[in-house]
């Protein structure tokens, strides 16, 4: 039984190669060709993956610093406006003092206008006065010293 079953099975394998025939040798090099193509190109993608992911990590690094940019520019532009903030309240109290300091000066150039009123009034009172008064009469002279008799 033995020998049956290596005899089948060495028909088998003889009746499998008349049926399957070998490759030629075009086949053969149009796949080997294949191949080497294919070899190829997985190494440029290969070079193009490793290109690729420096530029990441360029990149990641890149937004890193332009991030830390961000927020330094961001913590600036808060100071600032705050700044800005602080000078608006120093602006408007400045401008209410303003205000104050006009209104204190309104009030003084009316009480200088009613001073002035008050001394031209004085003025002319006292004009009235000086022409009610009696013409002067001319001062008697004093008698000239004479010679002193010891």
């Amino acid at each position: 039984m033995k020998t049956k079953v290596v005899v089948a099975g060495s028909v088998l394998c003889i009746v499998g190669l008349v049926l399957c025939g070998c490759v030629s040798t075009q086949k053969y090099n149009a796949a080997q060709t294949q191949v080497e193509t294919l070899t190829t190109d997985k190494n440029k993608l290969a070079a193009q993956k490793a290109d690729l992911t420096a530029k990441l990590a360029g990149s990641q690094k890149e937004k890193g610093s332009l991030s830390d940019q961000v927020t330094e520019l961001t913590g600036k532009v808060q100071a600032a406006e705050g700044k800005a903030t602080a000078a608006e309240g120093r602006a408007g109290t400045l401008q209410s003092q303003i205000t104050e300091k006009d209104t204190r000066i309104g009030a003084l150039n009316a009480k200088i206008g009613e001073l002035e009123t008050e001394v031209d009034r004085l003025k002319k009172e006292n004009e009235e006065l000086k022409s009610k008064l009696p013409a002067e009469t001319a001062p008697v002279p004093a008698p000239a010293p004479g010679p002193t008799t010891e």
